[in-house]
């Protein structure tokens, strides 16, 4: 699947039919996903527990390394790359997680975790270094004070921004974040969007933003891609996702965030949180066991992706679906 892109601006990154499986676990976390991200942009990556959002976002990082398939950088794979090469990517990609606490260390203050990236990277002499800590400290909003501060003294709203500093001080022009803001309170959450927000605008940094939470996706995201058990099911601009989903699991997704979840189908079925193991087939829909309008082909073939063609087609780009149901489908909606 290819994610929609305005066609005059090349994509930044482009994940090409990418797998990983953990063999000691038996578990299939990546299975044969693709997307790309034009500059600028933001894809919202999003699905359940165990869907392999966060094994995409470390083998971008090459912390993990794949079975098979191809990341490019600005053209670059970064799986050809010698370790200086990989090196200088790094400095041009950085990685938010979860839980800030865990990601800044207790015995350094914030001055000293925010230098470390600048040191690791030798970006700049110690005056130079010293006054971007201050500057990215303006920039996330919160006052100079802290830096001769420790994490546990901060909120988690505070340490959250700290971490988001961290990430930007050596000016990357790729962010992921990594359910960023999945263990804060919903007003800290807000905060924390607006700042990412505001930050993209002023940078212009491309952003692959990963979260369970369709709400806060649909609060940052230009792009959607969907994600259930390894596999990109559904990809197309974030409007077009909203209003008109497409996949079974997309339009369960979007109910259970209106709060109706779907009461035809027992409870005990529903394997949305589940991961896939490498013994299960994959010569099927890998949503047919859970999917309440599947037909007789789904538990036979896997399906391919298609695009759904409208009259007027998205200036973002194509929408795309992995589908039995859309086999034969046009539609002339707007």
């Amino acid at each position: 699947m290819s994610t929609p892109t305005p066609p005059t601006k090349p994509p930044l990154l482009e994940v090409r039919n990418l797998s990983l499986s953990f063999h000691q676990q038996e578990q299939v976390a990546i299975d044969r996903v693709s997307f790309s991200i034009t500059a600028g942009s933001t894809l919202g990556l999003v699905g359940a527990s165990g869907a392999g959002k966060s094994s995409i976002a470390r083998a971008i990082m090459r912390l993990i390394k794949p079975d098979s398939g191809e990341i490019l950088f600005k053209g670059k794979n970064i799986f050809m790359m010698n370790s200086q090469q990989m090196m200088a990517t790094r400095q041009r990609m950085q990685l938010v997680f979860q839980e800030p606490f865990t990601s800044l260390s207790p015995r350094r203050t914030i001055e000293q975790s925010l230098l470390e990236p600048l040191q690791h990277f030798a970006i700049g002499d110690t005056n130079s270094r010293q006054e971007k800590t201050r500057q990215i400290i303006q920039t996330v909003g919160l006052d100079h004070d802290v830096l001769r501060r420790y994490p546990h003294q901060l909120s988690s709203g505070q340490q959250q921004r700290i971490a988001i500093a961290r990430a930007l001080i050596t000016s990357p022009d790729l962010l992921i974040a990594d359910e960023a803001v999945a263990s804060l309170d919903v007003s800290i959450q807000a905060q924390i969007i607006q700042l990412i927000q505001s930050l993209q605008e002023e940078l212009g940094i491309t952003l692959l933003f990963i979260s369970h939470d369709l709400a806060v996706i649909r609060q940052i995201a230009n792009d959607v891609a969907v994600m259930y058990q390894g596999q990109l099911l559904e990809q197309s601009p974030a409007d077009t996702f909203f209003s008109k989903p497409n996949h079974p699991y997309s339009k369960t997704l979007l109910s259970f965030t209106n709060n109706k979840a779907p009461t035809s189908l027992p409870v005990e079925n529903w394997r949305l949180d589940r991961g896939r193991t490498t013994a299960e087939t994959t010569s099927n829909c890998v949503f047919a066991r859970s999917c309440q309008v599947k037909m007789p082909i789904c538990d036979q073939l896997e399906p391919a992706s298609h695009q759904i063609q409208y009259r007027n087609q998205h200036p973002l780009g194509p929408h795309y679906v992995k589908c039995h149901l859309y086999e034969e489908v046009n539609t002339n909606d707007t």
